[in-house]
């Protein structure tokens, strides 16, 4: 396999993120000028990696991915990902320069997320991974530039994860003030971010996880999801470009919770496509839990040859969609953006969490069920829980 299939960097790839593209932007001028923005800082942002990231402390960008905690496509996915969401709310108010410098901001936060998330994962015992968590807060939030310990790559390259995550928040420091209702919504968002990550690592804990439930899950644990971190760096832009007598932050209120539920949707769909690597670690994520609370199992075991709990988990993550979808239209009644652009988005990131399971479970008919969001009502009696 080439390096750029195995990147998932492919033809095939490529093609499919195009055709998405072209769902997204609904005309030829949005497609045009968003594909532009994703060429442009993908290529802008590699370059400045390559920059910023020379110092003895910090692993460069071709140190990170020898090592595997970097991939080549994760520059252009996290452009990709960034312009669709961002574009389509900000195109109506925003410059073109204000809508590029707010995709950077984003690309610059979920590349620090997703290396370290990736150290922490292999590297970190769950006493290191909470306190790099902890120097990443502190980064976003503070601006501080806390170097960990060690010295070795691993060190130096959790290193460079912080100071991805200190670039957000000299962006913040740029294009807001510590007045800012986004500013301050974005930054306790971050702090539930890292309290659901950290809530993760009890699911590795023997003693602990027998205990817990997928009441848990729901409540704690699913918090990991990024929507609100995701979609708050567009609200910060959007609040700082807009008149004073537009900001109706019941909008705002609305598109965060959106971004939130639509973000944790795709932690069900990994759950089902991680699920055996998960009981290989030891660790019971949300199939094993919602599979107990339904009486369908009574050992984790059990549910690797469940395809009625897997479909269920599935559709869990659908009442979680599917209430995002709301909340983002009604938030179009409060706050001018293009709701067709973003709703077809989100549509594409569903899609686009759910493809390592189809391609695991091989069966076409599993992707043509799913293409239709729906909760059966066994699963309703959740929706009083999230």
């Amino acid at each position: 396999m080439s390096q750029s299939r195995g990147e998932g960097l492919d033809y095939f790839t490529k093609s499919a993120g195009l055709a998405m593209l072209r769902y997204i932007a609904g005309n030829k001028t949005n497609l045009r000028n968003m594909l532009s923005i994703i060429r442009e800082a993908s290529t802008y942002f590699e370059k400045s990696m390559h920059t910023m990231l020379q110092n003895k402390h910090v692993a460069s960008y071709d140190e990170m991915l020898t090592a595997g905690v970097m991939k080549k496509k994760y520059l252009p996915y996290s452009a990709y990902m960034a312009t669709i969401s961002a574009y389509p709310l900000l195109e109506r108010k925003a410059s073109r320069s204000e809508i590029f410098s707010t995709v950077l901001a984003k690309m610059a936060l979920i590349l620090s997320i997703k290396v370290l998330d990736n150290i922490n994962d292999t590297f970190h015992t769950t006493e290191q991974a909470e306190a790099s968590l902890q120097r990443q807060l502190h980064a976003v939030t503070r601006g501080q530039y806390i170097i960990a310990e060690e010295t070795d790559f691993i060190g130096r390259a959790e290193n460079s994860c912080i100071a991805l995550a200190a670039l957000v928040n000299k962006w913040l420091n740029k294009k807001t003030n510590t007045a800012s209702v986004m500013r301050n919504s974005f930054f306790k968002d971050f702090e539930l971010y890292i309290s659901g990550q950290n809530a993760t690592f009890r699911q590795q804990n023997e003693a602990v996880r027998h205990k817990l439930t997928i009441h848990d899950y729901l409540k704690n644990m699913n918090e990991k999801g990024v929507g609100r971190v995701w979609v708050g760096l567009d609200l910060c832009m959007l609040e700082h470009i807009s008149e004073k007598t537009e900001l109706d932050y019941k909008g705002f209120e609305y598109i965060r919770k959106g971004f939130d539920y639509v973000f944790k949707s795709s932690n069900y769909y990994d759950d089902v496509a991680d699920l055996e690597v998960d009981l290989k670690l030891g660790i019971w994520n949300s199939v094993v839990y919602l599979g107990k609370d339904l009486g369908i199992i009574a050992n984790p075991e059990e549910s690797l040859t469940n395809d009625l709990l897997k479909r269920y988990t599935i559709r869990l993550g659908d009442l979680h969609y599917l209430l995002g979808v709301e909340y983002l239209r009604q938030a179009s009644k409060y706050i001018a953006f293009n709701q067709e652009s973003l709703l077809a988005s989100m549509n594409v990131f569903r899609i686009f969490t759910v493809r390592k399971w189809f391609f695991k479970s091989k069966n076409p008919s599993h992707f043509l069920d799913f293409l239709v969001a729906r909760v059966p009502k066994e699963l309703m009696r959740y929706s009083q829980l999230i």
